[in-house]
């Protein structure tokens, strides 16, 4: 092969005296250059002669421990000899090259650390006589040759750069894709150096310039008229420790705008009400109701129309649901007891309310009677222990079946009803039920954490309270949204919050 030139022998020589052939344990990397000596190969720089070339070449190591192999056929294989850089070569046998390789590498200790740098114009012309007897008569000599090579190299496990010293053909830097690079130079750098060494990482780490940790560049072209301005910094680049920065780069041009993407697209998504965690507040008036559909047209108390979620309806024809708010049915005022001999106290206390009730009791512990202190400390003490079943039967009995019931333990329960707050709330408040049409048809009493559909939206009942602008206010939060690919139902709500570009998750049904 043509002579390899200046340049290469600049590459390799000068950095430090021929390394001496009984191995050292290295610092770092030890640089092992396999270096084209046949008659092709261009000189690696045309300003410089072929041996003080490759002894400049040395110098871009910066006293990196390195080795040196000379090769042409099996028989023009030199070790650590700079003066038999001569690009006399008959042949290019890179089986020779890479066998001379592994020996050298297996006289240095244990776990020392490699790196290969073959300079070569990439075209492989093995001796025949060589191989004799070793490749079947008719079998292609190259072909058999380059396979034998490629099987060793993976072999190896140690990291391949290859130099391709020559002209560059149109169109660029040869080194970046499949069609480019010479298809054996392509084969040792993928056995070599895995998927590091595919044609797509090899183009994202050419695009960014840079040795990285994950990418990695490892196919270099040196036009025969550019020597070692250009060797220089690809040494330089291949012997440096590798650093994160091309990931880094990749990430933010490549990356961080895919992810600014998906996030304006999920935002897009997302955007319109509702979504999910996104409540509807409804407010009524006792005992009339409020027929609700949805995705109807409709007003927005901020201004303007919405076409989606829940909207008012005049007629229950037209609604998915009704929401009705009833005042409480418990009566608590004794009506229909038995008042068989009941105590004057007993008589005194039974028709007030609840608050009314507490207060009296309050009064007689702290400025009553001696009778009005022992009863009221009775009441209290019996209180305490009174069963909430039993509490509930008795006042939620209806006026006709009360005929049975004493008016003192009907008092009793009162007074426990003092103590539970659930309990309380329950049976005073006033309460909403939700009357579904359709398929969903049916009616039930709504209640903080209360599951319920309207149309084809699911809720979960946050908030029953009275006041607002009107006697009460239920708050649903919405936990079933349709939407494309069900993106509003499965995503974070957090997430939702974070791309949805708008600032209230609560609306106002009108």
């Amino acid at each position: 092969m043509a002579a390899m030139g200046p340049a290469l022998a600049l590459l390799l020589a000068a950095a430090s005296p021929a390394p001496s052939p009984v191995p050292k344990p290295a610092d770092g990397p030890v640089i092992l250059f396999l270096i084209d000596n046949s008659a092709s190969l261009p000189p690696l720089d045309p300003e410089e002669k072929r041996v003080a070339a490759l002894e400049k070449m040395f110098t871009f190591l910066q006293g990196r421990p390195y080795r040196l192999i000379l090769f042409g056929g099996r028989q023009e294989v030199y070790v650590d000899d700079v003066s038999r850089y001569r690009n006399n070569g008959q042949w290019t046998d890179y089986y020779a090259a890479f066998d001379k390789a592994r020996e050298i590498m297996a006289s240095y200790p244990s776990g020392t650390e490699f790196r290969m740098i073959l300079v070569t114009d990439a075209i492989p012309d093995p001796n025949p006589d060589d191989w004799e007897g070793q490749v079947a008569p008719n079998a292609d000599l190259r072909s058999v040759v380059s396979a034998k090579t490629v099987a060793l190299i993976r072999d190896a496990g140690v990291p391949l750069y290859v130099i391709l010293v020559g002209d560059m053909p149109a169109g660029g830097d040869a080194g970046l894709d499949e069609e480019r690079s010479p298809g054996l130079i392509l084969d040792m750098v993928r056995a070599a150096n895995g998927m590091q060494g595919t044609p797509l990482a090899q183009s994202l780490s050419g695009f960014f310039g840079d040795n990285g940790v994950l990418l990695k560049k490892f196919i270099y072209r040196v036009a025969p008229a550019e020597g070692l301005k250009k060797v220089e910094p690809v040494v330089r680049r291949i012997v440096a420790p590798p650093r994160p920065t091309v990931e880094l780069r990749f990430g933010t041009a490549l990356i961080l705008p895919l992810l600014l993407f998906v996030a304006l697209f999920v935002g897009l998504l997302v955007r319109s009400f509702p979504g999910s965690g996104d409540t509807e507040v409804v407010e009524l008036k006792l005992e009339q109701p409020v027929h609700l559909a949805a995705d109807r047209p409709h007003k927005l108390e901020s201004g303007g129309w919405a076409p989606t979620g829940l909207a008012l309806v005049a007629d229950a024809r037209d609604a998915a649901a009704s929401l009705v708010y009833h005042a409480p049915i418990t009566d608590l005022t004794g009506l229909g007891l038995s008042m068989a001999d009941p105590d004057p106290l007993t008589v005194q206390l039974l028709p007030l309310g609840l608050d009314e009730l507490k207060a009296s009791l309050e009064r007689f512990s702290a400025q009553g009677s001696k009778e009005e202190k022992i009863y009221a400390l009775n009441m209290e003490y019996i209180a305490r222990s009174f069963d909430p079943k039993e509490a509930e039967r008795l006042l939620t009995s209806a006026p006709a079946d009360r005929s049975r019931i004493a008016a003192l333990d009907f008092l009793r329960s009162k007074v426990y009803l003092l103590t539970d707050a659930e309990l309380r709330k329950r049976l005073t408040e006033p309460h909403v039920h939700v009357i579904g049409y359709g398929k969903d048809a049916g009616r039930k009493q709504l209640a903080p954490g209360a599951r319920v559909r309207v149309g084809h939206y699911g809720f979960t009942v946050k908030e029953i309270a009275k006041g607002g602008r009107k006697d009460a206010r239920v708050v649903l939060q919405y936990d079933r949204i349709p939407s494309l690919f069900g993106i509003k139902t499965w995503m974070p709500r957090a997430v939702q919050r974070a791309c949805r570009f708008r600032r209230s998750s609560e609306r106002l049904v009108c």
